[in-house]
């Protein structure tokens, strides 16, 4: 199973930009920060995730400085890429 909810707030954005099919596509970057549990001490978690939404979604206005809550995926940044990069599919403005 692939999939990735993580909140944080969005620090970089990119314009709008569309796919050689028409497809609307937007980067952005989130900063996350909190703390966990990890072999039962607590851990502080500060962050930065490379993110992208494609389709609809990516028109939706986003703008630096906006705290969201996210679901999606990981996947390849292209596919001559090893690279990461977080797949949002949904977005809850908090």
């Amino acid at each position: 199973m692939n999939c990735l909810e993580i909140s944080g707030e969005v620090f970089y954005v990119d314009p709008v930009r569309y796919t050689p099919a028409g497809i609307p596509a937007l980067n952005l970057k989130l900063k996350h920060s909190s703390e966990q549990i990890e072999a039962n001490l607590k851990r502080t978690i500060d962050c930065e995730l490379e993110a992208k939404i494609m389709g609809d979604a990516a028109l939706r206005p986003i703008k630096i400085g906006d705290r969201i809550k996210t679901k999606g995926f990981i996947g390849k940044k292209s596919a001559k890429s090893s690279q990461l990069i977080f797949h949002i599919n949904f977005i809850e403005y908090l």
